[in-house]
């Protein structure tokens, strides 16, 4: 049976629901800095572990990335780069998943590693828990400065691999972070007032779903042709007088 098939099928099943899914249910509707603390007291009561399937003996790890493009927590590109995108997203998210994987890239060759452009993500958690808990994971590789090897490794294995405490360890094992350090902070979910501060501030900017990108001042929506980024991108970067290929 498929994953995705297993889960239609215990979604029929009546069941209690936990503190985790309770606090799922209030991150997807939040709208206020109380309904944020309820959110952060419930992470601090209960563990961290999603149910599924077993550990998989394999991972498909990432090719690294170029060791001359800046990159400092989850802005990745110079920091004195002209034009900024923000990219509001979800681990889980398939249109993001695309978008990782066959928008980014382009953009990062054409534009981050020549210093135009910098991009910063935003977690935008509307796919459940599996996605909260991957966000929190990302942010303890943030920690070490590895966010984008961590956020390639999951975008690469979010078809195949069950996000809960122990992949998401495994992950971090398999990119030589220090562990110890990473599993403590996944453990005491460090993270979430960051992972409601960026959902609060995407509903704050109106975002309609995810992938959602800014590009300057204008939004593009959804894992579109890289052609739609670069016709944003250009546009953009000749409203700040710079060109769009380097000098």
């Amino acid at each position: 049976m498929s994953r995705r098939a297993k889960r239609r099928r215990e979604q029929k099943k009546p069941a209690r629901p936990s503190r985790r899914a309770r606090y799922l249910g209030i991150l997807t509707g939040m709208a206020a800095a109380a309904v944020a603390a309820t959110i952060l007291i419930v992470l601090s009561l209960a563990p961290w572990e999603a149910e599924g399937e077993a550990t998989p003996s394999e991972f498909i790890v990432p090719t690294p990335r170029p060791a001359d493009i800046p990159r400092q927590g989850v802005t990745l590109g110079s920091p004195d780069a002209p034009l900024t995108i923000f990219e509001y997203s979800d681990f889980l998210c398939p249109y993001c998943t695309r978008a990782a994987q066959q928008v980014v890239p382009q953009i990062e060759q054409e534009y981050i590693t020549t210093g135009k452009v910098k991009l910063v993500w935003k977690h935008f958690v509307v796919h459940g828990e599996e996605a909260a808990l991957a966000a929190l994971a990302s942010e303890c590789a943030a920690e070490q400065n590895a966010f984008w090897e961590y956020h390639d490794m999951l975008f690469l294995n979010n078809e195949s691999v069950t996000f809960n405490s122990e992949n998401l360890k495994l992950f971090a094992k398999e990119l030589s972070l220090d562990t110890e350090k990473f599993n403590v902070c996944l453990d005491e979910a460090k993270y979430s007032d960051k992972i409601v501060a960026d959902y609060e501030e995407g509903r704050l900017r109106e975002v309609p779903g995810t992938p959602t990108f800014f590009v300057g001042q204008t939004e593009v929506v959804g894992a579109k042709p890289y052609e739609d980024f670069k016709t944003a991108i250009d546009a953009e970067l000749a409203k700040l007088g710079e060109t769009s290929e380097a000098e």
